[in-house]
């Protein structure tokens, strides 16, 4: 962390090119920024939140009540931790700078209703939170995005509704049909899961320092229990990353390795569904491929990778 004035330091938002005080936001974040001498993290995907504005943006599709528990990751500089304290019963907040622990704490005050949570959300208990958490708000960071959407979703059953800020190419992803080119793990997890409720473009000038790619607002609201997968999610898994694993291939290749299966018994899952034997991963619907594992382990003939983990270098 490098102090203010510094060379390295917060002068940039002082200039007239379109910068935060040039553009007249006046905020907390800002206060914090130049008062503890914070220097964004790169390798992070730092990008504060800066504009009073958009906490509106989030806490009006969240619905939160004082009833609530809510999930949040990245809380940075705290602003977006405080306004989720200020309407819900409880903020679990995850944070894995833990030289922003200084500046969470000016900004909230130590409110009892916020749980700070200095570690990667990825490498969490997420099930041993308590109280349990029933929404997600969050400014994702791109590399925790995919993923963490994933497993929360897997993990945390309570959570009913998600509202998000990714990058426009995770969003697009999230929200991607069958046969389009973004269609592919992310989109088949989430959408097996969850019901995209609003996908909303976001301006870079809400970030400091601004991104040099798009965001977008996304919420998602999950499925109720009669409409989720019925089969092992260890299963499912395992047959969604090893159809996308080579993405050039056929489905029946793909599973064929992805599963340790021959070729011959991985075409005659593949045709069991009235799919053609030239059919590739990318074509099927979300629930093809629930149908998939539920046939491919009825008869014990597929196996699940005994490392199976979920492939983040898969989800892009």
């Amino acid at each position: 962390m490098t102090h203010a004035g510094s060379p390295h330091g917060t002068e940039g938002l002082n200039r007239a090119d379109g910068s935060p005080s040039a553009s007249g936001l006046r905020q907390v974040s800002l206060a914090r920024l130049r008062e503890f001498g914070i220097t964004p993290k790169r390798d992070l995907g730092q990008n504060f939140l800066i504009d009073d504005n958009i906490l509106g943006v989030i806490l009006g599709p969240l619905e939160c009540g004082p009833e609530d528990i809510v999930l949040e990751v990245g809380a940075g500089l705290g602003v977006l931790t405080g306004a989720l304290a200020g309407v819900a019963g409880h903020v679990h907040a995850f944070e894995v700078d833990k030289s922003l622990a200084a500046p969470l704490a000016a900004t909230l005050r130590g409110d009892p209703k916020v749980g700070l949570h200095f570690q990667d959300v990825l490498k969490a208990p997420l099930e041993q939170l308590d109280p349990v958490p029933t929404l997600c708000a969050s400014n994702l960071p791109y590399s925790v995005a995919g993923p963490f959407i994933i497993e929360s979703l897997l993990r945390l059953p309570s959570v009913r509704r998600y509202c998000v800020m990714v990058q426009r190419e995770v969003a697009e992803r999230l929200a991607a049909a069958p046969g389009s080119k973004t269609y592919g793990v992310l989109s088949v997890w989430v959408q097996l899961y969850a019901r995209i409720v609003r996908v909303r473009p976001l301006s870079r000038s809400i970030f400091y320092p601004q991104p040099h790619v798009d965001s977008s607002l996304v919420v998602l609201e999950r499925l109720p229990a009669e409409r989720l997968p019925s089969c092992h999610p260890a299963q499912l898994r395992a047959v969604i990353q090893g159809a996308f694993g080579q993405r050039r291939k056929t489905l029946v290749n793909a599973l064929s390795a992805g599963l340790e299966l021959t070729r011959e018994q991985a075409l005659a899952l593949v045709t069991s569904l009235g799919l053609p034997a030239n059919v590739r991963a990318e074509r099927l619907a979300p629930g093809q491929f629930v149908a998939l594992a539920e046939r491919a382990f009825a008869g014990g003939a597929a196996a699940i990778p005994a490392n199976l983990k979920l492939r983040v270098d898969r989800l892009f």
